[in-house]
């Protein structure tokens, strides 16, 4: 508190003679949030079948097509569930999670294992974003080692498809953009960043926890700990203590 009102101190910075210089912004230009907890999947073997996320609270149908069983239990968001079936009722695609259980698509965000796009080599680590079912999914050659949720470019501002290369990553680092446009926007402190096409990257996002749906002004937001694991796994490999480090590396193949 100063005179009565609030404050944050929201970055504590080196001065050029070695001491300490505190940044705070008033409480009315803060907005307080709770970064997501949700994380994703570390993959021990190869998924023998397609699993997925349930994006939006929903109560399983005994058959696709037919309306919630209310017996059923409540599926929350971020349940994870194996897929075991598909039927098509109205051009509209019903998946199998359990026992006389089937979810509607648009309740799921889906990871299947895909082969390698050429010309990542056996053995080498690449990363796939899929826009439709706004996942990710890491490999190491053939094998699925991790997956999660993503938000990926709102219509605006689609993430662009191609198979491209990380060429740098950030720690930390202030993010803006859209100046003088309504959509202006500055994010302090955007966590774990991996550029892969010019300046669309890989990064996590502590501001929302929308991840299952499109979001962002193109990069693919990642939830906050998926984005440190990322971070770490990807190459190139920063040096410790350097905040960033440009030089080619881990493959994101963008479909």
């Amino acid at each position: 508190e100063y005179e009565g009102e609030q404050w944050y101190q929201i970055n504590v910075r080196p001065r050029q003679d070695d001491g300490r210089t505190d940044e705070y912004v008033h409480a009315d230009y803060v907005h307080l949030v709770r970064p997501s907890a949700f994380v994703g999947v570390y993959l021990s073997s190869q998924p023998s079948v397609p699993f997925a996320w349930v994006l939006r609270n929903v109560r399983p149908s005994p058959l696709p097509g037919e309306a919630a069983d209310p017996n059923q239990p409540m599926l929350y968001r971020y349940h994870q569930v194996n897929i075991y079936g598909i039927e098509e009722v109205g051009n509209r695609a019903w998946y199998l999670v359990g026992v006389n259980q089937w979810i509607r698509h648009d309740y799921l965000g889906i990871v299947d294992v895909s082969s390698r796009p050429e010309p990542v080599a056996p053995g080498e680590k690449w990363i796939e974003v899929d826009l439709y079912e706004q996942t990710l999914a890491a490999y190491e050659g053939d094998r699925m080692i991790f997956a999660t949720l993503v938000s990926s470019g709102l219509p605006r501002w689609e993430t662009r498809r191609g198979l491209f290369r990380i060429w740098g990553k950030i720690y930390i680092a202030k993010m803006s953009g859209r100046e003088f446009k309504p959509d202006y926007y500055f994010l302090e402190d955007v966590p774990w960043t991996m550029y892969f096409d010019d300046d669309i990257g890989l990064h996590g996002a502590y501001w929302h926890d929308s991840f299952g749906y499109r979001h962002s002004h193109g990069c693919v937001n990642l939830p906050p700990i998926a984005a440190q694991w990322l971070y770490a796994w990807t190459d190139p490999v920063v040096p410790e203590g350097t905040n960033g480090y440009w030089a080619t590396g881990t493959w994101v193949w963008v479909h």
